[in-house]
């Protein structure tokens, strides 16, 4: 028989349950609590870091608070980015709506010039590396982007267009700001660009009309696009590649001969827009000689972009780390707090010592990098080519799993979306390792360069150009003159894969025994 009575179930003790600590634990300025970056910017640019200590110390707070609030708000569906196809006067216009929050750190990050300008390479790549604590979050491929057009119109860019793009990019304001994208990737070749087929036509006074498509197009609101393609008559493979830069709009706002095909539907950087695009007379000009654009688009932009994805990446483990550590010395189960738990501990002490390990090597990777030039022929320019190219592939694939450890090792709330950013960032890892060449084809690359260049019977002045101390490391160079006795041989070919990865762990702490 039923009861009519209703009475009420006793209130939980866990009812009103208060996560304000671990929040709290977060921090408020990721610049004043991070000793190890300042060390670092004392040791590389002492000056410049106390002349930018201001703007440090405000996108610090930014990158803690208000950007952190919006990289959580841009992920969640309704934000995401779509494709508008007409106007309100039925014209197609292919236009690709992003959210006003991601607008907003695209016009600050812009307006600061986080991508050239005044600041200290240094000091922006320190806020660049502050930013990507909350992942990709729409603008970080951006800056990068913008990072590497910039560095190729200084390099080569000697025509007025190019010129006056450049000083467009060089002095945008938050009022007033463009930014670039670079699109290399088709169909038929996705990194092995040498097979591009987008032709470039002359129609006169240095104008060529692009025709053919671009598969994978991150970025695709920027206001220069800095592609490939193949000019009439030009010859089969690389050397018929040029590289040119394409206005997104044409001088009377309209748009510049392309379709938006569609947005790519991605694991990670979702908020970032990806596209296939179709160029249909798109107007261009060339930019560098027409048979170095590919080796150009891979020395000058791609490098650039790989040095700043293993940042990013740095960037992502460091977030991962604050979140955990702040959430494991919060959390308490089975009488104890849980960092006090051996296993958690473990974990949680080497995703903090692997969060070091790859900000000091990253910096010490972009100072190597800012030492040469790119497209260099000395053995140092060289050598710098090859350790990028292994510092990308290594520290991507790395961080990865790392970024895993840290989401799976708060449980369930490791894994949920709005607690943390920690999905976020596992998604976006995944993104950052196919940016730019791929694990495998970077590794293949590095090899590959080590051999063209005769680096065999060199392997010890090759470390000398590259190692951050004098004291060069013999067990690792004597593995890269066995590997490079027999570069062809399936044994030493995997075998290079281990070196590499051996070779930057080997690095990174003794880049971080700078700072110890």
């Amino acid at each position: 028989m039923l009861r009519n009575d209703r009475r009420e179930a006793p209130e939980s003790k866990f009812h009103d349950y208060d996560f304000s600590p671990y929040l709290e634990a977060l921090g408020t300025n990721w610049y004043t609590e991070d000793e190890l970056l300042k060390k670092i910017l004392r040791r590389f640019a002492p000056n410049a870091a106390t002349e930018s200590e201001t703007t440090l110390l405000e996108f610090g707070a930014r990158a803690a608070g208000i950007y952190r609030e919006l990289a959580d708000v841009i992920e969640q569906p309704e934000k995401l980015p779509y494709i508008s196809r007409k106007d309100a006067y039925n014209r197609r216009h292919d236009h690709v709506v992003i959210p006003p929050e991601t607008e907003r750190m695209l016009r600050e990050a812009h307006g600061a010039r986080l991508s050239g300008g005044e600041l200290n390479d240094f000091v922006r790549y320190a806020i660049q590396f502050m930013l990507n604590q909350n992942g990709e979050s729409g603008f970080g491929c951006s800056l990068a982007c913008t990072d590497g057009l910039i560095r190729a119109l200084r390099e080569l860019g000697d025509d007025e267009r190019s010129k006056q793009t450049l000083g467009r990019l060089l002095n945008n304001t938050v009022e007033n700001w463009v930014h670039g994208a670079q699109f290399v990737t088709e169909i038929q070749g996705g990194s092995d660009a040498a097979t591009n087929a987008v032709q470039a036509t002359p129609v006169g006074e240095g104008i060529f009309l692009l025709s053919g498509e671009k598969w994978f197009c991150s970025n695709c609101t920027a206001d220069y696009w800095l592609t490939t393609a193949r000019p009439g008559g030009a010859p089969e493979g690389g050397k018929g590649v040029a590289m040119f830069v394409v206005p997104r709009l044409r001088e009377d706002g309209t748009p510049n001969g392309y379709a938006i095909e569609r947005l790519k539907d991605k694991l990670g950087t979702r908020a970032l827009p990806t596209a296939e695009i179709t160029f249909d007379g798109a107007e261009a000009w060339m930019l560098g000689p027409p048979d170095a654009g590919l080796k150009n688009m891979v020395a000058i932009v791609l490098v650039t972009s790989r040095v700043l994805t293993a940042s990013g990446t740095a960037g992502m483990l460091r977030g991962a780390s604050r979140i955990v550590t702040a959430y494991c010395r919060f959390r308490e189960a089975f009488g104890v707090r849980i960092d006090q738990l051996p296993l958690v501990a473990d974990t949680l002490g080497r995703i903090q010592r692997e969060s070091d390990l790859a900000l000091a090597g990253v910096f010490e990777t972009i100072s190597l990098w800012l030492a040469h030039a790119p497209n260099g022929r000395a053995l140092g320019d060289l050598a710098s080519r090859v350790h990028v190219s292994i510092a990308k592939a290594v520290s991507t694939r790395v961080t990865q799993q790392l970024l895993y450890e840290a989401m799976v090792l708060i449980g369930g709330n490791g894994i949920e979306e709005r607690f943390s950013a920690l999905p976020r960032l596992v998604r976006d890892a995944a993104m950052y390792e196919t940016w730019e060449g791929p694990y495998t084809l970077l590794l293949m690359q590095a090899l590959d360069d080590l051999v063209r260049f005769e680096v065999r019977g060199r392997e010890e002045e090759f470390f000398e150009q590259v190692w951050p101390t004098r004291d060069v490391p013999v067990e690792l160079v004597s593995v890269l003159r066995e590997l490079l006795a027999d570069p062809q041989s399936e044994k030493n070919v995997l075998g290079f894969r281990r070196f590499a990865h051996d070779y930057y762990s080997a690095y990174q702490k003794v880049a971080l025994s700078h700072y110890q």
